[in-house]
């Protein structure tokens, strides 16, 4: 091999590399109190999703979508996870988050907190038609919340919001660890505790709303 071919070989060989490390989710997003937004995932699938899950820029072109939209079987496989939506529901409960989630480095001071919304006030005890929505660890701080203090940012979580309509602003986020605990996705499954995997996984922004939406 030439000297000239030989160093384009060299040349496309390191594209080629550089391209890789681009698409490489470790590479991807910015780290979180040294947390990487891959987290600690093994796999290159949940490696992704972490990303995504991680995501620390503001959703601000979005489209509105009901509970009940996300909720609907049909829709399963009209979302993706590039949509910025907003939707309004009531808060039925405001519950800790996963501990030592791979999102979060698998670490004990790093936690999701995670929000059920329904459709109606008369839908709260029903956890088959719950609609998840998450505030990340790196929204906790950017919406003023002292996530040193878990428990006691909890407690304030739940007085704001919990029993009111909240508009929630985010990105979509198909969480498939919970496929076979969803109904839209396992309706035979006597122990389903949600209706979707379909979340809106991180929440950029929120409104509490003095009533019902008009």
């Amino acid at each position: 091999m030439s000297h000239s071919k030989y160093s384009r070989a060299l040349l496309l060989i390191a594209m080629l590399l550089q391209v890789a490390h681009a698409q490489a989710p470790c590479s991807q997003g910015t780290a979180y109190k040294g947390c990487k937004a891959c987290g600690s995932a093994h796999s290159l699938k949940g490696q992704q999703l972490d990303v995504l899950k991680n995501r620390d820029h503001k959703a601000t072109d979005v489209q509105d979508l009901q509970v009940k939209d996300m909720r609907k079987l049909a829709n399963n496989t009209k979302f993706n996870s590039d949509m910025q939506v907003r939707v309004t529901g009531f808060v039925a409960s405001v519950v800790p988050g996963g501990k030592q989630e791979n999102c979060n480095c698998s670490r004990n001071d790093l936690q999701d907190i995670h929000i059920n919304i329904v459709a109606t006030p008369q839908e709260r005890n029903n956890q088959r038609r719950y609609v998840i929505v998450e505030f990340t660890p790196r929204w906790q701080e950017k919406f003023g919340l002292d996530n040193n203090d878990y428990p006691a940012m909890i407690k304030a979580v739940r007085q704001q919001i919990e029993g009111r309509w909240v508009t929630f602003e985010g990105w979509m986020l198909y969480d498939y660890f919970h496929a076979g605990q969803s109904v839209s996705t396992a309706p035979d499954n006597p122990k389903d505790w949600r209706a979707t995997p379909w979340e809106v996984h991180p929440i950029t922004k929120y409104t509490v709303l003095p009533g019902p939406p008009h």
